[in-house]
């Protein structure tokens, strides 16, 4: 055995030693100063100088995760106390238009837009084909409880018509309203192509179109006093 096959050998001794022993410089502080490392930028550096990096890269680390689930629950508490409302309003309600412009009104207050579509409305804006929606289904939803992300023109179409409001380069997140059977929609769009996005938790979204689909097949679509001034103004 050459000298350059013993060094080789003996050092992948020492490494199988200290793998097996990660404690082994705890009581020899000693070794451990002397011990270097090469740095690409900054030479060769010693081992408490490469772990002491390491240590403040992950404390940066944990802070900024810390600092986004801050965020993420300050925002998830606002975003429960706005549905909680909206929630609570919409029961109130005495027809589905009502309920529908809550629905828009409070997704304004967000800098969102907001489509409720069911299926073979009266008015035309709120209407969509049961065709319509399968061929969307299809292509997006295939059994999901709902769809976010963005939205191509042919989709848009599909469920909005030719709204100019939709916007070409935002999200969306799309909620299917089903009870007995299949309803329409309910949609929410950002002009931050961003806002919506797969990995997103839509328990809020999907409790508020359980709420809704419980309205849908429970309230006319107008009250009676709206019908009654409709009439009269005519």
């Amino acid at each position: 055995m050459s000298q350059i096959e013993a060094d080789a050998l003996t050092a992948e001794v020492v490494a199988e030693y200290l793998r097996d022993n990660p404690d082994f410089f705890h009581h020899r502080r000693d070794l451990v100063d002397r011990l270097a490392l090469p740095h690409q930028e900054q030479g060769a550096v010693s081992l408490v100088h490469v772990q002491m990096n390491r240590q403040r890269q992950r404390i940066e680390e944990l802070e900024e995760e810390i600092t986004a689930l801050m965020s993420l629950a300050k925002n998830n508490d606002r975003t429960f106390h706005e549905f909680m409302q909206l929630q609570e309003q919409i029961l109130k309600c005495d027809s589905l238009l009502s309920v529908v412009k809550a629905i828009e009104e409070m997704a304004k207050s967000l800098d969102l837009i907001a489509y409720v579509r069911l299926l073979d409305n009266e008015l035309s804006y709120y209407s969509l084909s049961k065709e319509n929606y399968q061929r969307f289904a299809t292509n997006h939803l295939n059994g999901k409880g709902a769809y976010l992300g963005r939205m191509r023109k042919v989709d848009r179409e599909l469920l909005f018509g030719d709204n100019q409001r939709a916007p070409e380069m935002g999200s969306y997140v799309v909620l299917p309203l089903q009870k007995k059977s299949l309803q329409g929609v309910l949609v929410f769009s950002s002009s931050d192509g961003g806002h919506f996005q797969p990995h997103m938790d839509t328990l809020f979204l999907r409790h508020l179109a359980l709420v809704l689909s419980h309205l849908v097949d429970s309230l006319p679509w107008q009250s009676e006093d709206h019908e009654r001034i409709t009439s009269t103004s005519a």
